[in-house]
């Protein structure tokens, strides 16, 4: 993914701009069809690219302020929308981060630092695919570190659903919110303070549906 977001940036596509057809996307990151499309469909959901069926695959259109314009569809919408997620997320990872401050290890503390720290790396890249697969992993570790078997299966079961709302549009210039908020939610974790971190993970997953354009009610 990240190759072919520079792909995009070093050829200096504008906006609507085409791009090469998939075979040669394909022929030239020497990978399969298959590969390339699932390539295409997570740009496509971040909003860097419009994926137009016979047609062919076109650079978006970027918003004021360097927002990307909105993704053209959500995939699960025909079982859930993204509010819906979010909702769900909102209530079980915020009970999960609660759980995990009071049986957190030093070791699984080092883990989601080492996450962080990847997460910040990615931000400074604005390497959009790595930023999403790391911010979803944060998220499944903390529902791991809940020691709660049927949280972190469930995490597990709507793996497809959950890492797709994490692949929601941003705006380049926001990508460091979400990284300072992950850093408030480990250092509640840190301290073993339950109430602390499940405030923040509250916080961070109501301001990351607000950055995605989903309004939702937030109990803090």
């Amino acid at each position: 993914m990240s190759a072919l977001q520079k792909l995009i940036e070093d050829r200096k596509l504008g906006p609507s701009a085409p791009l090469p057809p998939q075979r040669d996307l394909a022929r030239e990151f020497n990978i399969s069809r298959a590969t390339l499309r699932e390539a295409l469909s997570i740009l496509a959901t971040i909003g860097l690219i419009s994926i137009e069926p016979g047609r062919g695959t076109f650079v978006r259109a970027t918003a004021e302020g360097g927002e990307a314009a909105p993704a053209p569809s959500w995939r699960f919408a025909a079982r859930y929308s993204p509010a819906e997620v979010y909702q769900f997320r909102y209530i079980a990872e915020s009970h999960a981060a609660q759980l995990a401050a009071m049986t957190r290890t030093e070791a699984e503390i080092e883990e989601l630092k080492e996450n962080v720290q990847a997460f910040r790396a990615a931000a400074h890249a604005q390497d959009f695919a790595a930023f999403a697969q790391i911010d979803f992993e944060f998220h499944k570790l903390i529902m791991r570190f809940s020691r709660n078997r049927l949280l972190a299966d469930m995490h597990d079961n709507f793996a497809r659903v959950l890492l797709e709302s994490s692949r929601l549009p941003v705006r380049r210039d926001k990508l460091w919110d979400p990284v300072m908020e992950h850093e408030r939610v480990v250092e509640a974790l840190t301290m073993g303070d339950p109430e602390g971190a499940g405030y923040y993970m509250r916080r961070h997953l109501s301001r990351t549906a607000d950055r995605a354009g989903i309004t939702m009610t937030e109990f803090v």
